[in-house]
């Protein structure tokens, strides 16, 4: 837990550094608006999606530090981790279909197995949450019984 939960702080840190490269190569492109208006709010916007996205993925991974180390025992986590997990599997399905384009074809190829990776991150930590949340129950469970 304590590891996979550190590659998910990673995760999210990658995800804002590639973010902020990225704005920073394309500029104001990368939003594609060009009236002024709207693309300041546009902007504002979506840099408080990033950053609120490596903070939630900042979060969740030291919920599962905390969770492998014994002290963690909130539930929001990982019903955060099952939102992420389903809207991760909804853009892995987009960019599988636009595969079919062929322009960039590199980029995205990159960008889906990364994406693809962070999605067994993002499972194996509720599989094996989920599994230590039980096993410790059960072990609860036992000692109430030899007492």
């Amino acid at each position: 837990m304590i590891t996979i939960g550190t590659g998910i702080i990673a995760f999210g840190f990658w995800s804002f550094i590639k973010f902020v490269l990225t704005f920073f190569i394309m500029g104001s492109e990368y939003v594609g608006i060009t009236d002024d208006q709207y693309r300041t709010f546009l902007m504002i916007f979506v840099w408080a999606f990033a950053a609120l996205s490596a903070l939630v993925y900042l979060w969740i991974g030291l919920s599962a530090r905390a969770e492998g180390k014994g002290k963690h025992k909130s539930v929001l986590y990982l019903i955060m981790l099952g939102v992420i997990i389903l809207f991760s599997s909804v853009v892995i399905v987009l960019e599988i279909l636009s595969l079919t384009s062929l322009t960039k074809l590199d980029e995205m190829i990159v960008t889906l197995i990364i994406d693809v990776t962070r999605m067994v991150f993002l499972v194996e930590l509720m599989i094996y949450s989920i599994t230590l949340r039980i096993l410790r129950k059960r072990q609860r469970a036992g000692e109430g019984s030899k007492a």
